[in-house]
């Protein structure tokens, strides 16, 4: 009998982790329960961070509070625009990661001076495998910046800048616009210094616009200063949007508000605490739930019986 039940509990327990799994783990692009090269699981480590289920939450957001949106599969409208912005102007900080140009709709929705020009660039001489891997060195001196020194793409784009911004990394002169994405230098690619990362001012707040959504995936995370350069732009809470395409998996979802939540934490001790009261007490508890049914039992057939005896005795 041990046996059986041994060999149940292990395939009950192998079951539930396999549910859990498929429930948690996801391999999408740009997902914060993505462990594989191409999600953020391990960017989503980071203290701080949670997702956005909808831009509405911006509202009891502002100042030391900065929203990520990383390469949005739906384009943003006007009326999220104005969220965004508001955000903004209540002191919060916007970091844009984008190299397809979905994002531009964000951008233009808020008067932003620069948008992203979804062309792939190449650089000669300094890259990492390959000249779609470009390594930038050529890094201002902010506070956005402060630790990092170099930045490693992958397949990026450049930046259309056309106001006042501060350039916060360039490409080196070897840089050129891969048009045809063929990696290789054609007669109608243009080489020049193209700017990679840039921020500006917008209200109270600050925008920061980086051409490459690839930099804080798994596989690029410890490349160069990459990191460095997540730690810089995080210092406060992240609230990632992930209402434009990029939506978190059930157990995912449980997890960021364990994560960040002291209520629901506290809820799952106390509940834990309960069971655990409960299991070691099952010797007590069970004896008396039988004597208590069987209590019940006698009663309801001592009334039965009671019953039969007036309905002879009327009869």
């Amino acid at each position: 009998m041990r046996k059986t039940t041994l060999l149940i509990v292990i395939v009950v327990s192998i079951v539930l982790v396999v549910v859990a799994a498929r429930l948690y783990v996801t391999d999408a692009d740009f997902r914060l329960t993505n462990p594989y090269w191409n999600g953020l699981n391990n960017m989503a480590r980071h203290a701080g961070i949670q997702p956005l289920y909808d831009l509405s939450g911006l509202d009891n957001a502002g100042s030391g509070d900065i929203l990520m949106v990383i390469s949005p599969a739906v384009n943003y409208t006007a009326g999220e625009s104005s969220q965004v912005a508001a955000f903004l102007g209540r002191g919060g900080t916007v970091v844009v990661l984008d190299d397809f140009g979905k994002a531009n709709s964000l951008l233009t929705g808020i008067g932003s001076p620069f948008t992203i020009d979804p062309v792939p660039m190449c650089q000669y001489e300094n890259y990492y495998v390959n000249q779609s891997f470009p390594t930038i060195t050529d890094i201002a001196a902010t506070p956005y910046t402060a630790n990092v020194s170099k930045l490693v793409l992958n397949h990026p784009a450049v930046l259309n800048i056309s106001g006042n911004a501060v350039v916060l990394a360039s490409t080196s002169p070897d840089a050129w616009l891969d048009y045809n994405d063929d990696i290789w230098l054609d007669y109608n690619d243009r080489m020049g210094i193209y700017p990679v990362a840039a921020r500006y001012s917008a209200g109270n707040g600050e925008l920061i616009v980086v051409s490459d959504a690839d930099i804080f995936i798994n596989s690029m995370l410890d490349k160069g200063d990459n990191r460095a350069f997540l730690q810089d732009l995080s210092r406060g809470r992240v609230l990632v949007d992930v209402s434009h395409g990029n939506a978190v998996t059930p157990l995912g979802s449980v997890y960021f508000t364990l994560k960040g939540d002291i209520i629901a934490q506290l809820t799952v001790l106390l509940l834990i605490i309960v069971a655990c009261i409960a299991y070691i007490g099952r010797d007590m508890f069970i004896p008396r739930l039988g004597m208590i049914r069987r209590s019940i039992k006698n009663l309801i057939l001592n009334r039965l019986t009671v019953k039969e005896k007036d309905i002879k005795k009327s009869d």
